[in-house]
């Protein structure tokens, strides 16, 4: 296998640029789905009980993100590396990295499946109740802004050969193609 390209994140974009570009996608999130919800889809009013649920789910949303990455490659055993930390000894911090190549496809699907799964998750229930669309709104915002680095990379991905492999590393990934 030769390499192809190499993606480092720390040097290409820098923890604080992510951060920022994260934190503007959630802003302009919020703001393009919050004004329709509140003019078109809610009837009367907004209701502000079942905070708690809300803060729940904002709570889990990471968890639950990082554990859709993780699916689609758990058959894979042991080309997947999974760490667990606890973050102020009650928040999961997960790390999961793929440390031999798998196929373009079957990453690119781990790497959107929390994307679109709990995106479209979120809207239908936004439908469903939508005297809540306001913390549906705002749930879906930050998911989207958690999203940001999966879409940066996966950008640099799609551009690939269409059987190239993925690997990752400390600072990135390396997509690598068949010498044949």
């Amino acid at each position: 296998m030769n390499c192809w390209k190499t993606v480092n994140f720390t040097k290409q974009y820098g923890s604080q640029r992510l951060l920022f570009i994260s934190s503007m996608t959630m802003l302009i999130t919020f703001i393009l789905l919050y004004i329709p919800i509140a003019y078109f889809l809610v009837p009367t009013s907004f209701y502000d009980n079942h905070f708690i649920m809300f803060v729940c789910g904002l709570g889990l949303m990471y968890p639950l993100h990082k554990f859709l990455h993780y699916l689609p490659l758990a058959h894979t055993g042991s080309k997947v590396k999974k760490h667990l930390d606890w973050k102020f000894g009650f928040y999961p911090i997960i790390n999961i990295r793929v440390d031999e190549p798998i196929n373009k496809q079957l990453f690119l699907f781990a790497l959107f499946l929390p994307f679109f799964f709990i995106t479209a998750s979120l809207m239908i229930g936004c439908f469903i109740f939508p005297n809540y669309g306001h913390y549906f709104t705002i749930l879906i915002a930050f998911h989207i802004g958690l999203s940001v680095p999966d879409i940066i990379c996966g950008k640099s991905i799609l551009s690939a050969p269409k059987h190239a492999y993925i690997e990752e590393n400390d600072e990135g990934f390396e997509i690598l193609v068949s010498n044949s």
